[in-house]
């Protein structure tokens, strides 16, 4: 298990690289620009959603990963059993990785002293207790993504069927993340008739992710173990 560990940590390390290069391009753009003195440009934009981006990266990350990790690691004589646990942990270093670097922009407006009022988008969003809950968002993304990878390789259909349900689970969860984002719409939204469900509404899809993570899971384990070097 340690040798298909390592082997996928050749094509973690890549991503997570590159992934951090862009958040350093993104913060230093902010610092340029003048974000933290309420410059509305590109960067502002690009640092308010920077954890969408995080999890866009993590989901195509995922899909390469097992897409053709597999069949690579496969044909240089690892196990399934190995590679299955060995693809967990490559995960849970991604999504270490995409969590410690949104952590570290989310601390940007305190550390470079930003201007007090601002809300700084939905990167904003992940404080305190919420901090927790993006790596769980990482995890589920990555699976779903390896998932998908995955199953294209054996059906188009299907790997493109988990492709389209993960990235309108990922549409839904942006426009949700958009709209909390927003204080008048989220006020406007909390002083309608339907308040109760829009509060309940980040649960669930917290409670949909986990699900969806849980039975990706199960069916990464099958398709590993069924599948045919080519």
């Amino acid at each position: 298990m340690l040798r298909s560990f390592r082997f996928l940590l050749h094509f973690t390390w890549r991503g997570m690289a590159a992934l951090a290069a862009f958040g350093a391009v993104v913060a230093a753009g902010c610092c340029a620009t003048g974000v933290g003195r309420g410059a509305d440009n590109l960067f502002a934009s690009y640092y308010g959603a920077f954890p969408l981006f995080v999890l866009l990266v993590l989901f195509i990350f995922g899909f390469s990963l097992c897409g053709s990790g597999l069949n690579l690691a496969l044909s240089m004589g690892a196990r399934r059993r190995d590679f299955f646990w060995a693809l967990q942990g490559a995960m849970a270093v991604c999504a270490g990785a995409g969590w410690l670097l949104q952590l570290a922009l989310a601390l940007l407006p305190a550390l470079a002293g930003w201007r007090a009022d601002g809300g700084w988008g939905i990167i904003g969003l992940f404080r305190g207790a919420a901090l927790a809950l993006f790596p769980v968002a990482c995890l589920a993304i990555l699976v779903l993504g390896c998932v998908g990878g995955l199953l294209c390789t054996r059906s188009k259909v299907w790997g493109g069927a988990v492709i389209v349900g993960a990235m309108l689970l990922m549409t839904a969860g942006a426009a949700l993340l958009a709209v909390r984002s927003d204080a008048g719409a989220w006020a406007f939204l909390m002083d309608s008739g339907w308040s109760g469900l829009w509060r309940s509404l980040p649960g669930a899809l917290l409670l949909g992710m986990l699900a969806a993570g849980a039975a990706a899971e199960a069916v990464l384990w099958r398709q590993i173990q069924r599948f045919a070097v080519r």
